[in-house]
């Protein structure tokens, strides 16, 4: 077990357990189950039911909570400093005693495939969805949650299997913050699920993107539209006239999408642009929505706006305000313990420490209009891929 810890003078805690898997280590048969598995670590321990877990964290004052990524799940409680001991206590018993109870675990497929219809009932989620799965033809483009079918063909003896290869203690990434850097982070018990501990690991994570366009049709107002594009790992030194080209381009109410597309055009309410980058390739991508009617002149619009960027470049004076921009949001963001706490956990899942924000900050000022002139260069306009979820037939690029 990775122990790391962060002193910041606070009257809280944050406390992190980093689980190095998510929804892209699935195999075909496990699709949604790093998510299943997080769900059903609070349904209740050895010790504790699941009311007993949220009766006390309320008691405390506090927060327990998980997420599930692609690349990692993460478990976390944050409480005041004071029951510290108490908090961290709730959370190691829902990682290690856990009972994954099959009569619970009936119940919870319920709760999921709720959180998946939602998912699917909210447009501008399920667009986003529908063009991960069409764009990468890899793990990277499976959905977190699963499918309804996955699901429900779930038991417990697939959910117990699974924490067997990826739940072992010497995987897990315990991040702590907050002025007492002397709590106590250490396994009592043993692991209920220990007899499934195995060596067999999918490690077949990698990148794959593909180029297209691809229609879901609904009979709603608005049209949903992503259009992405293949990048590269979360390695590569040219990360950084990533974040600062997206930026640019689409990342700020004074963006050149923003501006152009809804300022002048007014054909969207919203529009934005980001970077994600994971262990073997990356995704750059535009968000916007539009009325029905107005589709095919947003897309004429964003393209006629990569194509000035690819003719003109950027100036030194975007460039400037990029940085100020990506500074000052980064750094305030590390306000929080929470923040810096997942920072933290999630650095040491791709990198093995902590990047100091000192250093990152270096890396962005150290980035000059000739790197994002080779950054543009790279994009090619022809090999995006555009999904749009709306009541329209077809689309052109």
């Amino acid at each position: 077990m990775n122990i790391n810890k962060f002193n910041m003078d606070t009257k809280s805690i944050s406390v992190g357990v980093f689980v190095p898997t998510g929804s892209a280590f699935e195999n075909e048969n496990e699709r949604g189950l790093a998510h299943f598995v997080e769900h059903m670590l609070f349904k209740g321990t050895k010790s504790r039911s699941y009311k007993d877990i949220a009766e006390e964290m309320d008691r405390l004052g506090g927060t327990i909570n998980a997420f599930t990524s692609k690349e990692y799940t993460c478990f976390y409680v944050k409480v005041l400093k004071d029951y510290a001991d108490q908090g961290i206590d709730i959370l190691q018993d829902i990682i290690s005693s856990s009972l994954i109870d099959e009569k619970e675990l009936n119940k919870e497929k319920g709760v999921i495939i709720e959180e998946i219809n939602m998912t699917q009932d909210n447009p501008d989620e399920a667009a986003f969805e529908h063009f991960m799965e069409n764009a990468m033809p890899c793990n990277f483009g499976k959905p977190i949650l699963g499918t309804r079918e996955r699901i429900n063909s779930y038991t417990r003896n697939d959910l117990v299997r699974f924490m067997g290869k990826y739940y072992q203690p010497e995987n897990l990434i315990v991040s702590i913050v907050g002025k007492d850097k002397n709590v106590d982070f250490s396994f009592k018990n043993r692991f209920a699920f220990e007899d499934f501990f195995t060596d067999e690991k999918n490690t077949n994570i990698d990148f794959k993107f593909k180029s297209g366009t691809d229609v879901v049709k609904r009979e709603i107002q608005q049209s949903n539209i992503v259009i992405g594009f293949e990048l590269f790992d979360i390695y590569d030194e040219r990360k950084y006239a990533a974040y600062l080209l997206s930026d640019i381009f689409g990342g700020t109410m004074s963006s050149r999408l923003f501006q152009t597309i809804r300022e002048e055009q007014s054909l969207c309410y919203h529009i934005s642009s980001s970077v994600k980058f994971f262990r073997t390739g990356g995704l750059g991508a535009i968000f916007a929505g539009t009325y029905k009617d107005n589709t095919q002149k947003l897309l004429d619009s964003v393209k006629k706006e990569f194509e000035k960027l690819k003719k003109g470049y950027i100036t030194k004076e975007e460039l400037s305000k990029a940085k100020t921009h990506f500074k000052g949001t980064y750094l305030l963001s590390l306000e929080s313990p929470y923040a810096v706490m997942a920072k933290q956990g999630i650095d040491n899942i791709f990198y093995g420490k902590y990047i100091d924000e000192n250093y990152i900050i270096e890396k962005i000022d150290s980035v000059t209009t000739d790197n994002i002139a080779d950054l543009i260069n790279l994009i090619d306009i022809d090999k995006f891929h555009i999904t749009v979820l709306g009541d329209i037939d077809k689309i052109e690029w």
